[in-house]
């Protein structure tokens, strides 16, 4: 069984990752303390590199990391790599009224979105593995639904006809751009030990 540190102080993906990546011989743990990382980076990629080696800096153990976002086409692709602090607070509830706000005025048939999902993992030799994927939805003007967490109750998946907020996370981790990216990203990767 490989053990894997999560580059992550947030709960809710430390119990998505394990949900998503449950089958797999691994065994993920949360970091055993919360580092400050500056995210400095100019995308999903850059920023996921720079948390992956600084955790990695910090406790010399295999250390898998995530950026991920949602991307509005109708706004410049914003909140993009903001999305955890896309208000002053970083609180979902905040996050989610400051994009409706920014919204209010755009019809919902232009609201077409993506969430964004980069992984990284640095295994025990130092080598770094990356993967990337998507998923395509819209954003509604309401909030629907309690699952999740984030943008969830505001994205619209209209393959399922739900929001993410209306969902269960099994139905989720099916079709997210996390459960996508994890599963490419482990599914090229030895893992024996």
């Amino acid at each position: 069984m490989k053990r894997i540190t999560l580059a992550t102080a947030n709960l809710d993906k430390v119990t998505e990752f394990r949900r998503i990546l449950r089958g797999y011989t691994i065994e993920l743990s949360p970091a055993p303390y919360s580092i400050k990382v500056l995210e400095t980076g100019r995308d999903f990629i850059e920023n996921v590199i720079i948390k992956a080696k600084a955790y990695y800096k910090e406790f010399n153990v295999p250390v898998l990391s995530d950026d991920s976002g949602l991307e509005v086409d109708a706004i410049g692709k914003a909140p993009g790599i903001f999305s955890a602090r896309f208000s002053p607070d970083g609180s979902y509830r905040s996050n989610i009224d400051r994009l409706l706000n920014q919204i209010k005025n755009i019809p919902e048939e232009k609201l077409n979105a993506r969430f964004v999902c980069v992984v990284c993992l640095i295994d025990e030799s130092g080598i770094m593995h990356i993967a990337q994927d998507i998923c395509e939805g819209y954003i509604i003007k309401e909030i629907r639904g309690d699952s999740g967490f984030g943008f969830d109750p505001i994205f619209y998946y209209p393959e399922l006809g739900k929001t993410f907020g209306e969902i269960s996370s099994e139905e989720k981790d099916k079709v997210s751009h996390r459960g996508k990216a994890l599963r490419k990203l482990f599914s090229v990767l030895p893992l024996e030990g």
